[in-house]
């Protein structure tokens, strides 16, 4: 008998026995569970053995996690790990209590426990969600699971992005031979080399480059990781641009690449600003350089642009120079990830810089840009546009509506102030995150069916879009606020949320949209969307798992909540491999410099072919 199994025995017959004897052989697994976790530590695996299947052999099974494998982690102090002078990781021993704003109410899983039946039950649903996609969309992006046929995003070409996508959530909750099916096909079938269509750098990353670095983070498959190389390489052309600032859609068989109208000019702020926690994260498990290089230069870059708001961009820039490009400013789609890399960089790397560009951000948007209600019943963040500047002149004009892609921001304000710690600035952030979710919670108990519009009035939260599209932003902030108080006020609402998904959107196949959340009645919208797995169904699963499942100390999440591990733990747990954040770049900061003689060419040669025109994008954006 291997030990896991013993131990899974012993317990159970240790809850079993009487108290005096249950509290002796407590103590005797804990020890044992200690000397395992050590033991783990010391060999560089962290949290379970490492897998061994070898890609593309579908006859080896899954000899990963057993199905209770969170009891099996003991909670050892998680201390920061040094990185340099800085530290990474984020330390909440102490901080718990000091972010609490009343008493928590009594309850079986206040310290953190694992809701074993709430927590089954998503694992239920998500194993609904993929068995559809198996079904009826295999080899595909997408399960349009009331027509029961797939769907892609490409012009009928595919990256496999709800497989890929699906990965970590697969392995984190247990679902070994559906991991094991969607591992080798990413393995066998996913290819860059003939995509012909324009796809997007952003989306691509997140959901590409994220969910196979999240899936070797825990996997420790070094194919997955050869792939996301693979993916990375053909990406990088993007940042081929006079001041570093990456297209957004490239070619990845031609290497060249485009704004949204076929020209060479204009980027998002999240499409440029959300590539650095992957590609930084990919420099220092590969040993290479260029990804950090390439992406980190965006944000020094931006650091020249002069700012009309300490710490604010507007929602698009310019590949040509370093200038403002509008006066639009918010925290949704166009811009959302941004700000939340940042924090994030931090977290991961432990270096100090990407917290102050954080501080200087977070600050002017809750100072700037978070309204409270004119009935004083809650705060939204809506888009704000502004005029003149900071020497006294500055207009803020806010607009009425509040996006449901900005409820991510609840649990970035909440990180972000527990991470501080303590202090005025650190209480400030966290009560805004507080009350964002708390109106992200709002939209949904105020419809019909429990599920919130994807764009509502921020006045009255009345949806003016009343379309759901199986969005995650809300529940993340739930698992954040949960994780955080221990308040089980977030897991009932997160409950309430999982159980409108099953009366209203679940189908034969998988589960759909909504077209208005105010009727009961409402015509589905006929798709899967690939972060419903990647997202949405992990944060619930999360929020009712224990917190040793995916502990917030060792990981952040990326914007399509796929797990990194911070420096000091995971795959990067050796100091001693991390490749140094770069000192200085090629092109000094604040310059601009050339689109390369080969870009140019590859330029030319797309333009004579007609290949510029039109963009075959069947996503629904993160941003």
């Amino acid at each position: 008998m291997e030990l896991p199994e013993a131990l899974i025995r012993l317990r159970n017959r240790v809850l079993r026995s009487g108290k005096s004897v249950r509290t002796a052989l407590l103590i005797a697994l804990a020890l044992i569970g200690g000397a395992m976790s050590l033991w783990r530590l010391s060999s560089g695996l962290l949290f379970r053995p490492p897998l061994k299947t070898p890609a593309g052999n579908p006859d080896v099974q899954y000899q990963g996690l057993p199905p209770d494998w969170p009891l099996l982690i003991p909670r050892l102090p998680s201390p920061l790990i040094p990185v340099g002078r800085a530290r990474a990781g984020l330390n909440l021993s102490n901080l718990r209590r000091l972010h609490r704003t009343a008493p928590i109410r009594p309850s079986n899983h206040s310290k953190g426990e694992a809701d074993i039946e709430h927590r089954d039950k998503i694992r239920e649903m998500a194993l609904h969600a993929w068995s559809g996609y198996e079904k009826a969309a295999w080899g595909h992006d997408d399960l349009l699971p009331i027509s029961q046929k797939p769907h892609d995003w490409y012009a009928g070409m595919t990256l496999l992005n709800t497989p890929v996508d699906s990965l970590d959530t697969l392995f984190i909750m247990g679902l070994k031979d559906q991991y094991v099916r969607a591992k080798n096909l990413v393995l066998q079938q996913l290819s860059f080399a003939n995509m012909t269509q324009r796809i997007s750098v952003f989306e691509t990353t997140i959901r590409i480059i994220g969910g196979l670095l999240g899936a070797y983070d825990l996997d420790g498959d070094p194919a997955l990781l050869a792939k996301c190389v693979e993916l990375a390489d053909r990406l990088l052309p993007a940042f081929d641009t006079a001041n570093g600032f990456p297209l957004n859609f490239l070619n990845t068989s031609s290497g060249v690449a485009f704004d949204y109208y076929g020209g060479f000019r204009g980027v998002g702020l999240a499409a440029m600003g959300t590539l650095q926690l992957e590609f930084q994260y990919l420099t220092d498990v590969t040993g290479n350089a260029v990804y950090a290089e390439k992406a980190l230069y965006v944000y020094e870059q931006m650091q020249a642009v002069p700012q009309k708001v300490p710490g604010l961009f507007s929602d698009w820039l310019n590949t040509e120079n370093l200038e403002y490009a509008g006066s639009s400013f918010q925290i949704g789609g166009m811009a959302d990830s941004y700000y939340e890399y940042l924090l994030k960089m931090w977290l991961s790397t432990g270096d100090k810089k990407y917290f102050e560009y954080f501080k200087t951000a977070a600050n002017s948007i809750v100072d700037l840009m978070v309204v409270k209600s004119k009935d004083m019943s809650h705060v939204y963040i809506p888009t704000a546009d502004l005029s003149g500047d900071t020497d006294g002149s500055l207009e803020v004009a806010h607009r009425s509506t509040f996006p449901h892609l900005a409820c991510f921001s609840g649990g970035m304000f909440a990180l972000g102030g527990m991470a501080l710690g303590k202090g005025p600035i650190s209480k400030k952030w966290f009560e805004t995150g507080k009350e964002v979710t708390e109106t992200c919670w709002k939209m949904y108990e105020i419809t019909q069916t429990g599920l919130a519009g994807d764009l509502v009035d921020g006045e009255s939260l009345i949806p003016t879009d009343g379309s759901y599209k199986l969005r995650p932003e809300a529940v993340e902030s739930l698992f954040y606020m949960w994780r955080f108080t221990h308040d089980p006020i977030y897991r009932q609402r997160g409950w309430e949320i999982a159980m409108s998904l099953e009366k209203y959107c679940r189908s034969e196949l998988g589960f759909h949209g909504l077209v208005d959340v105010q009727s009961t009645d409402s015509e589905p919208i006929d798709k899967q969307e690939s972060f419903f797995i990647a997202e949405t169904l992990k944060y619930l699963f999360l929020l009712f798992s224990s917190d040793d499942v995916i502990p917030l100390e060792k990981f952040v999440f990326n914007t399509e909540a796929h797990p990194l591990s911070v420096r000091g733990h995971g795959r990067r747990s050796d100091p001693g491999k991390f490749v140094p954040l770069p000192p200085k770049y090629r092109v000094p900061v604040g310059t601009i410099g050339k689109v390369s003689a080969v870009m140019e060419g590859r330029r030319k040669i797309e333009i004579a072919s007609g290949n510029i025109l039109g963009l075959s994008l069947g996503l629904t954006s993160e941003a």
